[in-house]
C-alpha cells in the first residue's frame, strides 16, 4: 500500500512499500543491457518510477542537494545487515555524487534513518520521504526482517526510493519492478536512471512535463544516440500544444 500526505512546512512524505512477501510473479529473464534501441523503455521507466507517485499520481522531481547523514537502528535483527544497508546507500550515493557519513541514531544531523519496520500487520518494507520545493529533506527506510523473500532486494529497493524513485517501474528490468521478483541489485537500467535524476540538466522540483522530454534527451546521450536521434524520440507538440512524448500525452501536474 502506497500513501501520500502533507506534513508540516508543506513537506511532502510519500510512504512507498514494498510486499516482497506477498509473492509477486517473476518476468521472463530480460538481458541486462542497454542500447540505444532502448531509449524508449528507459524513459518511460524513469518517468514511471521518477516522476509519479503511487503508481499513478504525476509528481515534481525530487532528489538530495545535501550531504547525507545516514543512520541505522540497532536492535531486532538489523545490525547484522548494517554494513549491506550502508553500502546500498552508499553505492547510489556514488553514482549520485552525494556525499554520505555515518552518523549515531541519535546524532541530530541524521536525515536517513533505516530501522526495522513496526508492522502493524503489514509485512512489507518500506520507505518515506519528505520533501522541499524538490529538495529531499530526510528519509526513512523500514526494513521487514520476517519475510520469505530477499532481504537484499528489499533493501535496494527501499533505497532507491529514498533517493527520489518515489514509484516503480513495473515494465522494466529494474529493481523497482514488482515483477522483476528476482532482481535483487540494482540493474543497468537502474543506475542509469540515477545518473540521470542527479544530472545538473534536471532540476529540483521540475514539472513532469518539462523534466520528462529533458531526462529523455539525457538517456539519449548515455546510450549513444545523437542530438538530432533523441529530438525525434525525446518529444514533440501535438495539436494541443501539448508536450507528446512516444505518443502518449505528458501528464499535467
Amino acid at each position: 500500500m502506497i500513501n501520500l500526505r502533507w506534513g508540516r512546512l508543506h513537506a511532502a512524505r510519500a510512504f512507498l512499500a514494498l510486499g516482497i512477501a506477498s509473492g509477486f510473479a517473476t518476468a521472463g529473464q530480460a538481458s541486462d543491457t542497454l542500447s540505444p534501441a532502448l531509449l524508449q523503455d528507459a524513459a518511460q521507466a524513469f518517468d514511471d518510477s521518477a516522476l509519479r507517485v503511487n503508481d499513478a499520481q504525476p509528481a515534481d522531481l525530487v532528489r538530495w542537494t545535501g550531504p547525507i547523514f545516514l543512520a541505522i537502528a540497532d536492535g531486532d535483527g538489523l545490525h547484522a545487515r548494517a554494513a549491506e544497508i550502508e553500502a546500498s546507500v552508499r553505492t547510489l550515493a556514488s553514482i549520485a555524487r552525494v556525499p554520505v557519513s555515518r552518523v549515531a541514531a541519535d546524532d541530530p544531523r541524521r536525515n536517513f534513518l533505516v530501522r526495522p519496520a513496526a508492522t502493524g500487520g503489514r509485512a512489507a518494507c518500506r520507505a518515506a520521504v519528505a520533501s522541499q520545493a524538490g529538495r529531499i529533506a530526510s528519509a526513512e527506510v523500514e526494513i521487514y526482517l520476517g519475510g520469505r523473500g530477499s532481504l537484499t532486494r528489499c533493501i535496494n529497493h527501499e533505497v532507491m526510493h529514498a533517493f527520489g524513485f518515489r514509484s516503480h517501474a513495473h515494465a522494466a528490468l529494474s529493481i523497482l519492478s514488482y515483477k522483476q521478483s528476482r532482481q535483487i541489485d540494482l540493474s543497468a537500467l537502474d543506475r542509469v536512471m540515477i545518473e540521470t535524476l542527479y544530472d545538473p540538466r534536471l532540476r529540483p522540483g521540475m514539472k513532469p512535463a518539462e523534466a520528462a522530454p529533458t531526462a529523455c534527451a539525457v538517456l539519449a546521450e548515455k546510450l549513444g544516440l545523437g542530438a538530432r536521434d533523441a529530438g525525434a524520440q525525446c518529444g514533440s507538440r501535438d495539436d494541443g500544444g501539448q508536450l507528446a512524448l512516444f505518443g502518449r500525452r505528458a501528464r499535467p501536474n
